[in-house]
């Protein structure tokens, strides 16, 4: 089974298709108990978890627990699934984080999500293909090989976080809670999803430090150590947090960098060896709150703790005679992490992981060190030993100054606890510097101050590279303190805003074909989603000016919507890159003679929530498939078609069985060139020239080499579409009506002729689209022609056929001409019939039976919008399901009801599923309940929650049969999935999830 899943529209939106699959241990279905419910199943469950809380051994220090294994999912413990378990996730490549764009702050220069969702690249072996890269994906990471961009690893979900941190969540909802559109704390069940925003795995990459946070938070609060996939121990960074009236602020993890290793001794069966530990600085900062400063506050003046030049000898003696000038502290002497002061807005946690186990050694509050300074990025210096860079900005006060609002950068000690120097190459002098024929706003830049946003350590010894919100990269010598050169960006197009101008990530090309042709090229991406080049090989100018730098390439919107990160493949000209909200992964190739980048290798996936996911074949039953080697089936029939949401409008495949196998239909080549050419930027603008969010879709195995094989619907749209899944490309004729207009210049088709439903004819000649207005029109799928419709006389005449018909010329289907030809009988040798009182009684009695045919059909047909449409397997009947609450049989081939239609159902339908083997039809309906209904016996033969106790308290938003036809599956806006049982007509298991379940498939 796939499903989607929609977490809170006012948070990154995650885009999952989640696959399970049966455990080896379930029972047959014939065994299932007939008074199995909610409070059974419940009852089970808190047993089962009083068990394994009896069976668990934990740990406790002063700042971390160690999970239970195996560990649990985020579902809710009280609607965990018995029969089916999370088996992996399709379609999600990085982590999103939508931003706004009128927005005077970029999403580089947020202080909590400046960081979210990069990755970590971690080289092994020789060559740079050989090279893993970690990427945060929600609520797990995965790792991926550099050589495909192919997963080999994906994590488990995370644990939650500390529970004194559910005040702050429930009042963060509670603000939320009268925007209808977003789910609260109470709709999560008191709990929220954890997000993860970095992940560092190390060399072996036997285990993997993450930072993580509830989602209504949007700022990382927790470090989790995993080993391989299976999380083990969760650090609480903010302990001092709790209570209602806590006045420290809203705290959160801003960076985490990798410090090396250290070598520790083991515990357990390997006690008394050693083994590497991972050495980790995070970084933590306060938000900034103007309304918190007092006069006194705002008033005093910022010391700085400047030691000026550090030795390990300085290191050794402040460690012997005591650290009481600093504001650093162990944690073995301490119970928890004390509260940093009111002045403080930053503080280094100095983390070790090992194996097994993860602790913080020391703590570093910047009070002291440097008062009001928010560190937002950091780094450590190579040959810089026990050293960490962090850029950011001071916190906006009453008395501050235009020095205070430039970007800062700070070099702290972690062993000794102190600053070691303060830079001021950056001050105003440096950062108001413009390109030439840039303007500037005054009132903006006072407005909004510089912040660091990204760090890079260049390939020369105390060289960093610094980027900046505005636009600016700055190269320092951090020994001299010395800023060498400026690199000015702007951006070109005027609809973007200029707070995307930010730089958001840095790197420097390393590989010997560069130095060979004699360029040093540093690669910039920018919140606008360009990437830049720049050879740093210094130009002389003619005229005896300064030196200049060339701009060797610029790629425009590479990643819609911002690049997250981008990093030089070590010893290859390869450039690795992510977006912000792309949700794709870029690798690029610089080998032209002109320094052009290629895209080499991406892979990509939706934007925007799933709205419809369905499996390419479902297989002749229609229940499903089976992948495996006793039905005939193989990899290949595990793809999913997928149709993104609003803002995406896109049709992929994914693959359960092969990842290189995912890709996106074309819809027509040359999109992204046309959009650009018409003025449209991001993904927004390249769908306005797609069709509109497909709600339906339909596919067929039986003709897929003849012709298309997917037909789509699309929503306020009355044409239909077909595709080749065979080419990936809508290639196919487009099903309408003679009379509609396919210009969009023209007068559209009336507003009850858009299509809601849509099903393929079993031998696949044939498509039936139903509409607003109650009518279902037939195509021919090689042709695209029309066929008829249901009613059989809903077609009205087009202006050629009514010529025709005034002309006396044949037209298939008029009644006047069978009436013309029954009088053509009649004559006997050019001689009217005998008895004319004989002819007009025959006359009556056609125009009667004539009148009753049109009152059956006018009964049977649908006065409002077709849900759903099902044909059985050898196309004699067509069932449809309306939200007028009538079930309707037709005859497939005249186009006629059934004499017992329509049979009323109890409720309005939604939603129609049909498994052809049993001849069983499921209709979702408006009361919360499912009817099955027998096409064979025309009679309803069950009846799935509703009005009864055990059963969905949502509209239900999908359903579909299993691969054997007797378990029906169904999902709801409750947030819950359950499995009922067809032949016994109970609900077998459910599982509540703590987010909304919109689309399922089988």
């Amino acid at each position: 089974m796939v499903f989607t899943r929609r977490v809170a529209s006012n948070q990154s939106t995650t885009h999952v298709a989640g696959t399970t699959e049966n455990n080896n241990n379930v029972a047959d279905d014939s065994t299932a108990s007939s008074n199995i419910n909610d409070e059974t199943i419940s009852n089970n469950l808190k047993r089962k978890q009083r068990s394994e809380s009896n069976s668990t051994v934990t740990s406790k220090s002063s700042s971390s627990d160690i999970l239970d294994t195996p560990i649990k999912s985020n579902l809710d413990d009280a609607g965990s699934s018995h029969l089916f378990q999370p088996h992996r996730s399709l379609g999600l490549l990085t982590a999103s984080s939508p931003h706004n764009t009128s927005a005077k702050m970029s999403p580089s220069a947020s202080l909590f999500t400046s960081q979210r969702g990069k990755f970590h690249l971690e080289p092994a072996g020789k060559s740079s293909l050989e090279a893993f890269v970690t990427v945060p994906l929600g609520d797990r990471f995965q790792i991926m090989n550099c050589s495909k961009l192919v997963p080999v690893l994906v994590s488990r979900s995370l644990p939650p976080s500390a529970a004194h941190h559910l005040y702050t969540i429930k009042n963060s909802a509670k603000k939320d809670s009268a925007e209808s559109n977003k789910l609260n704390y109470h709709d999560a069940g008191g709990r929220d999803e954890e997000e993860m925003f970095q992940a560092i795995s190390d060399t072996s990459l036997g285990i993997t430090a993450v930072t993580h946070g509830p989602k209504l938070l949007s700022r990382a609060i927790s470090i989790t150590l995993y080993q391989r996939t299976r999380p083990l121990v969760c650090l609480d960074a903010f302990p001092f947090t709790t209570g209602s009236k806590s006045r420290n602020g809203r705290w959160g993890i801003v960076d985490v960098i990798q410090l090396g290793k250290q070598k520790i001794a083991m515990t357990g069966e390997k006690e008394g060896k050693l083994e590497n530990a991972l050495l980790l600085a995070v970084v933590c900062a306060r938000a900034n709150d103007r309304k918190k400063f007092s006069t006194n506050q705002s008033s005093k003046e910022i010391d700085l703790e400047v030691v000026g030049e550090d030795s390990d000898e300085s290191e050794s003696e402040s460690s012997d005679n005591g650290e009481d000038e600093s504001s650093s502290s162990d944690a073995s002497s301490i119970d928890g992490i004390a509260a940093p002061p009111s002045d403080c807005y930053g503080r280094v946690l100095l983390v070790r992981a090992g194996r097994n186990t993860m602790e913080i050694i020391k703590t570093i509050d910047f009070g002291g060190l440097g008062a009001y300074f928010i560190p937002f990025v950091g780094i450590h210096p190579a040959t810089y030993v026990n050293k960490i860079l962090l850029g950011g900005r001071f916190a906006e006060r009453a008395s501050m100054n235009n020095a205070n609002k430039t970007p800062s950068l700070m070099l702290i000690n972690v062993k000794s606890g102190k600053m070691i120097h303060s830079f001021n190459c950056l001050k105003p002098k440096g950062s108001s510097k413009m390109q030439k024929g840039q303007e500037q706003d005054e009132s903006n830049d006072n407005d909004i101050p510089v912040t660091v946003t990204t760090l890079q350590q260049s390939p020369a010894v105390d060289t960093i590279a610094v980027g900046t919100s505005d636009g600016c990269v700055h190269l320092i010598n951090t020994l001299h303190d010395v800023k060498l050169f400026t690199l000015n960006h702007k951006i070109k197009h005027p609809k973007l805003s200029k707070a995307l101008n930010a730089i958001s990530s840095l790197s420097f090309r390393t590989d010997g074909n560069a130095t060979r042709q004699g360029v040093a090229p540093l690669a910039v991406g920018r919140d606008d989603g360009s990437i830049s080049v720049w050879d740093l090989t210094p130009v002389e100018d003619g005229n005896g000016g300064p030196t200049r730098k060339t701009l060797l390439t610029e790629m425009e919107l590479v990643h819609c919507g911002g690049v997250s990160k981008l990093e030089y493949l070590p010893g290859e000209p390869l450039v690795l890159s992510t977006g912000l909200v792309s949700n794709s992964i870029v690798m690029h190739v610089f080998d032209a003679p002109d320094h052009s980048g290629r895209v080499l290798r991406s892979r990509k996936g939706h934007t925007s929530p799933p709205a419809l996911l369905r499996y390419l074949h479902p297989g002749a039953g229609g229940g499903g498939i089976l992948a495996n080697a006793s039905d005939g089936t193989d990899a290949s029939s595990c793809q999913i078609l997928s149709c993104g949401g609003p803002g995406d409008l896109s049709l992929r495949v994914f693959s359960s069985a092969r990842s290189n196998l995912d890709k996106e239909y074309s819809q027509g080549p040359g999109l992204e060139k046309k959009a650009k050419k018409l003025g449209y930027l991001g993904p927004e603008g390249r769908a306005e020239l797609l069709l509109p969010e497909i709600i339906g879709l339909a596919s067929s195995e039986a003709r897929s080499r003849d012709w298309g094989d997917l037909v789509t619907i699309h929503r306020n749209h009355a044409m239909a579409y077909v595709w080749s899944t065979k080419r990936g490309t809508q290639s196919g004729p487009v099903l309408r009506q003679p009379q509609w207009n396919v210009s969009a210049m023209k007068q559209r088709p009336p507003r009850s002729a858009n299509a809601t439903s849509l099903a393929i004819s079993v031998c696949g000649n044939f498509a039936l689209v139903g509409t607003v207005g109650g009518v279902i029109y037939k195509y021919n799928l090689q042709s695209g022609l029309p066929r008829g419709s249901y009613p059989k006389d809903a077609i009205t005449q087009t202006e050629e056929e009514e010529r025709r018909r005034k002309r006396g010329l044949k037209v298939a289907g008029d009644v006047g001409r069978s009436i013309r030809m029954l009088e053509k009988n009649l004559m006997k040798g050019g001689v009217a019939a005998g008895d004319l009182d004989q002819a007009e009684r025959d006359r009556v009695t056609f125009l009667e039976m004539e009148a009753k045919r049109k009152a059956n059909i006018d009964k049977a047909s649908h006065v409002d919008a077709v849900v759903g449409i099902a044909i059985d397997s050898l196309n004699k009947t067509l069932v449809t399901a309306g939200a007028d609450s009538k079930l309707v049989l037709w005859n497939f081939v005249t186009h006629m009801p059934h004499t017992k239609s329509p049979i009323m159902l109890p409720s309005p339908a939604t939603k129609l599923c049909h498994v052809r083997d049993s001849d069983l039809a499921a209709i979702a309906m408006n009361d919360f309940g499912i009817v099955v209904f027998d096409c064979s016996s025309l009679s309803i033969v069950r009846y799935f929650g509703g009005s009864r106790k055990v059963g969905h308290t949502g509209l239900i938003s999908d359903l579909g049969f299993g691969p054997d036809g007797r378990k029906l599956f169904t999902s709801s806006m409750d947030g819950s999935i359950r499995v009922w049982d067809v032949p016994t007509g109970v609900c077998v298991d459910w599982s509540k999830c703590l987010w909304l379940v919109e689309v399922i498939s089988m």
